[in-house]
């Protein structure tokens, strides 16, 4: 019998840290908003990209546990 493609559920630190910038990117974009390159929007004191930040999370988590459930069957 064939064994079960596993689908790793969690990222690790790095690859989340530039999963969030990469989406608070995209998401400043779809506002209309533009963040300048080199801005490292985890420092930044705008709460824009606080907002941003706390978006990308919660998208980054909800595929997280919607992977985890599909992994359980």
């Amino acid at each position: 019998m064939p064994k079960k493609a596993t689908i790793k559920t969690e990222l690790g630190y790095f690859q989340r840290y530039s999963l969030i910038e990469k989406l608070v990117r995209r998401f400043a974009k779809i506002h209309g908003w533009v963040i300048e390159e080199n801005i490292d929007i985890f420092n930044s004191k705008n709460p824009r990209v606080h907002f941003l930040i706390t978006m990308a999370e919660a998208a980054i988590e909800e595929v997280e546990n919607e992977l985890k459930v599909a992994e359980r069957g």
